[in-house]
């Protein structure tokens, strides 16, 4: 990430004094995201900001003219990360321009799969990827204060989640260090395991398919499914009281926090 400053500005307000600040591209979402803003810095506020994506998609440009039952393979190869959902929008597309029903079954097997798809997305996106902010190399080196006050702050739900002190919940979350944010990386795998038994493969699923699905549904085939989705559970149990006391110590501990 970089950022670029220019020189300070008039504003409306006669007593403001505007810098215009640029973050492009930031690279940890896929597309370069870029963020330009106006910073009053004086008056400590954001006067104003917003984002654009510079990545270019095409789709309503580059399946002109194909045949539509190739659509489902062709859109998920779109993207490395998310490509089963466009594969499962485009057969939903084909289903309607077909006037055709997936049974029940079918119906449910899909649904299963996007659950886990959506499964891994919270899960990644929290602990491995949000969760780097609020670790403990990236308070000590932005906020050593705070990380003083976490090491000696007692975690309110420590009995849930396993932390005794909201310092130790920070390094849980260093990256491929931390207890936490390794375990994580652990029940990702186990969501994509869900994925693909219902779906066949990740990214690009090998058993959709317009009017329905080419899963065979077997007990055993649930049965997997549930093991995983009963994990899952139980790793949530200590997710959500684990960030609760991290995020009600960061409103305590930055007044004004709430803002961010």
């Amino acid at each position: 990430m970089t950022a670029t400053e220019k020189a300070p500005s008039k504003a409306a307000g006669k007593d403001s004094e505007l810098t215009e600040m640029t973050w492009d591209p930031i690279t940890r979402i896929v597309g370069s995201l870029g963020i330009y803003t106006k910073i009053d810095f004086k008056a400590k506020r954001v006067a104003e900001c917003h984002s654009t994506s510079s990545i270019f998609r095409g789709y309503s440009i580059f399946m002109k003219g194909k045949d539509p039952r190739d659509a489902h393979f062709i859109t998920s190869r779109i993207c490395g990360i998310c490509g089963d959902n466009h594969a499962t929008c485009s057969v939903y597309n084909q289903n309607m321009a077909y006037g055709v029903r997936p049974p029940h079954l079918g119906e449910w097997i899909i649904n299963l799969g996007e659950s886990a798809e959506y499964m891994f997305d919270h899960n990644i996106f929290q602990e491995n990827l949000v969760g780097v902010d609020y670790c403990e190399r990236m308070v000590a080196e932005t906020n050593p204060g705070v990380l003083e006050r976490a090491n000696a702050t007692e975690a309110p739900h420590a009995a849930d989640h396993g932390y005794r002190t909201i310092g130790d919940i920070m390094r849980s979350l260093n990256p491929l260090e931390g207890e936490f944010y390794r375990e994580a990386l652990q029940v990702s795998r186990s969501t994509r395991e869900m994925f693909c038994l219902m779906e066949g493969r990740h990214v690009h699923p090998s058993t959709l398919y317009p009017g329905g699905v080419g899963t065979v549904a077997t007990v055993q085939l649930f049965t997997d499914y549930l093991t995983r989705l009963m994990r899952y559970v139980e790793f949530m149990k200590r997710v959500v009281p684990m960030h609760d006391d991290l995020f009600d110590f960061m409103y305590e501990a930055l007044p004004g926090y709430e803002e961010v």
